[in-house]
């Protein structure tokens, strides 16, 4: 399986760890091949070690619709939503007179 592992101000050690499994091709983002066992791991120590950044993983899973699953970790991290088989990112609208999810139709 192909993961990859993003992550936004996370410890260096964080960093030294995941490196030894996945390749660093940007800083903060890894990718490489791995059983889901090691992937399963990266994301347990990825997830407990994020303090005050963010982190996601992406894997490869053909069983479901989009062909991959991903989670997320860390401050404030996205809500993620499944919706007939699809995992979706669910974010809060706040328009100009910040009203959140205010109808956009509404407001025009």
């Amino acid at each position: 399986m192909i993961a990859i592992v993003i992550t936004r101000a996370v410890p260096d050690h964080l960093r030294g760890y995941i490196g030894r499994f996945l390749t660093e091709i940007v800083p903060g983002v890894f990718v490489g091949r791995t059983s889901s066992t090691v992937a399963d791991r990266i994301w347990e120590r990825t997830a407990t070690a994020v303090a005050d950044g963010a982190t996601a993983i992406v894997i490869t899973d053909p069983s479901t619709e989009q062909g991959y699953r991903f989670r997320t970790a860390g401050t404030n991290p996205p809500q993620v939503t499944e919706l007939d088989g699809l995992q979706l990112i669910a974010r809060q609208i706040v328009t100009e007179t910040g009203n959140k999810n205010e109808n956009l139709e509404e407001s025009k």
